[in-house]
């Protein structure tokens, strides 16, 4: 190459295919909070964040109607937005979380945090921001040094917010917050079934049959096959040793244990272990999707 690309290039827009324009819009204006610049009848929009004349550009032209395209062809991976400052990243989270939209995904980069989701048309979004190039992580030639470790939501979602009220760090459980609790390690018994089923039909497509009940748990105690399970029964235990009369759960547990889920309940393509064998069920398995929303309600909850 014999000279770089002027450094001030950079990418103004991306315009999208849609199936349905009004879905479209309810998406990008309605959640994310882009703003409409120019509407085209039922056709084609376009949308800006702080005047320009579009980032986003939606069009039916020759999509109506149609369907996303199939896993293992090419196209669009993702396309970012890049939010100014981490604030701004948590109140894209908190938006997300408003209207019932689930993550994909969501890592630490070292040089960035980042949230990755699918618009309704099943395009995927990173939504990010950058940390100052001074923070960087670099190797020892000086090199950009990209990492994916998890992002911390919750701490993400508190950002820009003014702290909370707090209970006493050895406050009793309330009644109220002990409802909530019982009603989220319920979602969550609902959702370890669901994935130990798909977990067992895989299991019989490649090693065979599952004979009987027993056969199964003695699986899902002993074989690696479902190990990567067990992590979420745990919690399920601990909620339940915390939330019974009996218990000696405090206020400051039921912080740790919500806190807990969503970190765990975060899917992630990247690795190994519950966060890529999670992302795997949610992108194979609807009863999954439906699971985790409702984990994600009973989460919202907790939170109010």
């Amino acid at each position: 190459m014999e000279k770089p690309i002027d450094p001030r290039v950079d990418i103004g827009h991306v315009h999208l295919k849609v199936s349905d324009l009004e879905r479209a819009l309810a998406f990008y204006q309605g959640v994310l909070g882009f703003e409409l610049t120019q509407r085209m009848g039922d056709s084609a929009a376009f949308l800006s964040a702080g005047g320009y004349h579009h980032h986003i550009g939606l069009n039916t032209w020759v999509s109506r109607g149609a369907v996303a395209p199939p896993p293992g062809t090419t196209g669009l991976y993702h396309f970012a937005i890049r939010y100014p400052d981490r604030a701004a990243l948590a109140d894209a989270l908190r938006r997300l979380d408003k209207a019932d939209v689930a993550l994909e995904g969501a890592a630490d980069h070292g040089v960035s945090e980042a949230l990755y989701l699918r618009d309704p048309d099943g395009n995927g979004l990173e939504l990010y921001w950058d940390r100052p190039r001074s923070e960087w992580p670099r190797d020892a030639s000086g090199s950009v040094r990209m990492v994916t470790e998890r992002l911390n939501l919750s701490r993400l979602r508190a950002e820009g917010l003014a702290p909370a009220p707090t209970a006493p760090p050895h406050a009793p459980l309330t009644e109220d917050v002990r409802v909530k609790l019982v009603d989220l390690r319920a979602k969550l018994l609902h959702l370890h079934k669901v994935l130990l089923d798909d977990a067992r039909v895989a299991y019989e497509l490649d090693r065979g049959r599952v004979a009987s009940v027993g056969h199964l748990l003695q699986l899902v105690i002993n074989d690696p096959w479902f190990a990567w399970l067990h992590a979420l029964s745990g919690l399920i235990v601990r909620i339940d040793e915390g939330v019974g009369r009996e218990g000696v759960a405090t206020m400051a547990d039921s912080t740790a244990l919500v806190d807990q889920v969503e970190q765990l309940l975060t899917a992630s393509e990247e690795g190994e272990g519950f966060p890529r064998r999670y992302f795997e069920a949610l992108q194979r398995q609807p009863a999954v999707v439906l699971a985790h929303a409702d984990v994600r309600r009973a989460l919202k909850a907790m939170r109010a």
